[in-house]
């Protein structure tokens, strides 16, 4: 009778509502699933960024879908978005699109570098330079607490210090 109740304990506990120190597996979970929901939001009526956000920071995030941040300068080129990753490709990485992410106040909150073709029908606000690499550059507004895991975040802001 003491198993079946040790096993109870340790579920709910492991339930809990803190959080694992550094996110553990959640993190690694997260670094798919998200950047996969973040596509799927395309389909959302108004959520798709036609043009570039007026208010632009000289600086961002960007990441790789399941791979590093880096740091980003950003800048315009007349209407297009000019996004420039610093440090160039990862190790066996390859980059086929960015997506420029807002909240829904428009504020940046960094770009997602993807490896396959853009997102069909989705506009280009511009484009983005990985190293000798140029991709194009969509966009899309969402809420952050839909595809981000507040343990492991995406854009850490550590990446521009």
């Amino acid at each position: 009778m003491r198993v079946p109740i040790l096993l109870a304990a340790v579920s709910i506990s492991a339930c809990g509502t803190t959080p694992p120190a550094g996110g553990g597996a959640a993190c690694g979970i997260a670094a798919v699933a998200g950047p996969a929901m973040v596509l799927t939001e395309f389909g959302t009526p108004g959520a798709t960024l036609t043009v570039p956000p007026a208010d632009l920071p000289a600086h961002a995030v960007a990441r790789f879908v399941a791979g590093p941040a880096a740091a980003a300068v950003l800048g315009r080129n007349g209407d297009s978005l000019e996004v420039g990753v610093e440090g160039g490709l990862p190790e066996n990485a390859k980059v086929g699109f960015g997506v420029l992410l807002t909240d829904q106040k428009q504020a940046i909150r960094g770009v997602l570098l993807y490896d396959g073709l853009p997102v069909l029908g989705a506009p280009s606000l511009g484009s983005v330079t990985v190293g000798p690499t140029r991709v194009p550059l969509q966009g899309i507004s969402i809420d952050p607490a839909r595809f981000e895991d507040p343990r492991c975040p995406f854009f850490p802001d550590s990446v521009l210090r």
